[in-house]
């Protein structure tokens, strides 16, 4: 009996466009990119760094940028960064507001602050709410890897999740497009759905 349901964000909720950034990041930084931050920090991926928030938004943008052999603003990086963001369709938040009412629905998110501000951005151009209304509005809870300081598919972010919302495990669905996330939660327990990139969520959530 499933009582609780944890989202994914990017390819659940919100459309993404992966190739977008990589191909902007390419044009911008140099087929190389990925070989010259290596040599930059040897021991970190900035990727990942960003993403729990071990970095800031300054130092991750400004790595980037020393990559490039041409003078590039920080504006043009952003707009790379999140070029792999698209759209969410107005049926899913039907879609959390039906489930919200039998369900305790939560957001689990790896995710960074250049990317959330966008979000932020688009709802209040697109639908007229900030991120902070669309968190309390659709969810019982937001978790955001940079917020948090742990990611999927790390079993400590779905240990915490579970601890900090008082949830056990065996009745607890989690929803991803990430194959590994997907095993990751298998580990700590959690029911799981690992859905179909390009497949509409409201859709699949009709059965419940």
């Amino acid at each position: 009996m499933i009582e609780n349901i944890i989202f994914d964000l990017g390819n659940v909720i919100i459309d993404l466009d992966i190739d977008r950034t990589w191909q902007h990041l390419k044009h911008w930084l140099g087929d190389d990119y990925e070989l010259k931050l290596k040599n930059i920090r040897p021991n970190d991926d900035i990727f990942i760094q960003f993403e729990i928030g071990a970095i800031t938004e300054e130092i991750f943008f400004e790595t980037l940028r020393s990559t490039s052999d041409t003078p590039l603003s920080i504006r043009q990086l952003k707009e790379a960064w999140n070029a792999m963001l698209i759209q969410i369709p107005v049926q899913r938040f039907d879609m959390l507001l039906r489930l919200k009412r039998q369900y305790n629905v939560f957001l689990l998110s790896n995710t960074n602050k250049t990317h959330v501000d966008w979000v932020d951005g688009y709802l209040k151009t697109v639908y007229g709410f900030s991120i902070q209304d669309f968190d309390e509005r659709y969810f019982h809870k937001s978790y955001y890897s940079h917020l948090i300081h742990w990611r999927k598919p790390d079993a400590a972010i779905y240990e915490y999740v579970l601890q900090d919302a008082g949830l056990k495990p065996d009745n607890t669905l989690f929803i991803d497009d990430n194959f590994y996330n997907i095993e990751g939660a298998k580990k700590v327990g959690l029911q799981t759905i690992l859905h179909p990139i390009g497949a509409e969520i409201a859709e699949v959530m009709k059965s419940y």
